[in-house]
């Protein structure tokens, strides 16, 4: 295990331990840790397509806006066509994953640039489709969402999904060409290209893979709220860059991977629910959080590959 990882396990262990020492009974009970999980699950899920795309040394700043477009596309989906809901939703996670992957790859307009402006298309499209108000599940389509929601002591089937996610993604990374190739493209883009791999299209690969991560959160969304919201996803887009970076991926590229953004995901769930468990203002939790970003962007950063700060 690399030092990175060392250091987000100490930091998940140290946090436990704390807030479990010093607030056991709210802290430890079973309704808490269902909250935690929950928050962790959606996380994690919707940060495993981002991680593939910082990786590469790119960033996806549409995921917010993607994952309230797509909890109200769900509702529809599932109101009007009941399971079909899932493909449907999915092959739309990808064509707009898709979408993001040319406008960087073909357009070459920087990802930053590129996935900002789509977002505002995405969450524009969102208030549009739902008419700028929450849509809810018809009492008929609920047993649509069972699978994501039977318990299991404190488990459900969400966070047995994106345990399954986990590993199926650990092994695209470390046993697949695809996932040597990120790796590859992240630490030297020039290097790869001239050995002969398709650059643009393992590039354009993270995109389609951000879009359906996206995709895949919204139903743990849906399965939670029993409605699609047109502004659900803003408050999770820091939370999910967060999760990646503070688990060790650097947003230079080439450096970290899906365990570390489980990692970074439970350091970040863990900090959310500690102060809610000690009552601290959801304002004040946004700063901390954009803190701990800024320091983990300052520990991972490797300033070799950034010759000038704009």
């Amino acid at each position: 295990m690399g030092k990175d990882k060392i250091l987000a396990l100490s930091v998940v262990i140290f946090i436990f331990l704390v807030l479990s020492i010093t607030n056991p009974g709210s802290f430890l009970s079973a309704y808490n840790m269902e909250a935690l999980l929950e928050y962790a699950t959606t996380y994690f899920v919707a940060g495993i397509g981002l991680t593939f795309v910082i990786m590469i040394g790119s960033i996806d700043l549409s995921i917010g806006s993607l994952l309230s477009l797509f909890t109200v596309l769900f509702v529809l989906f599932l109101n009007a066509f009941g399971f079909w809901a899932y493909p449907l939703v999915l092959f739309l996670g990808a064509v707009l994953g898709l979408a993001n992957g040319i406008i960087f790859t073909r357009l070459k307009i920087p990802s930053f640039i590129g996935t900002f402006g789509a977002a505002g298309v995405y969450q524009s499209l969102a208030l549009i489709v739902s008419r700028g108000k929450p849509i809810g599940v018809k009492p008929v389509a609920f047993a649509y969402l069972d699978f994501l929601n039977f318990h299991l002591g404190f488990l459900k089937g969400s966070h047995m999904l994106s345990f399954l996610l986990f590993v199926l993604f650990l092994i695209v990374q470390y046993y697949t060409p695809f996932g040597r190739y990120v790796y590859a493209v992240g630490n030297s883009e020039q290097a790869t290209n001239l050995s002969g791999v398709r650059v643009a299209r393992i590039k354009t690969l993270c995109f389609v893979i951000s879009g359906l991560s996206s995709a895949l959160a919204s139903f743990i969304l849906v399965a939670r709220m029993f409605s699609g919201d047109p502004t659900v996803g803003a408050p999770y887009q820091l939370q999910v860059i967060a999760a990646c970076v503070v688990g060790g991926t650097a947003l230079t590229g080439g450096v970290g991977g899906i365990f570390n953004t489980l990692l970074g995901t439970f350091v970040v769930a863990l900090i959310g629910n500690g102060l809610n468990v000690v009552g601290v203002d959801v304002y004040y939790q946004l700063i901390i959080t954009g803190v701990i970003t800024m320091v983990a962007v300052a520990l991972t950063l490797d300033r070799s590959k950034v010759f000038v700060v704009k």
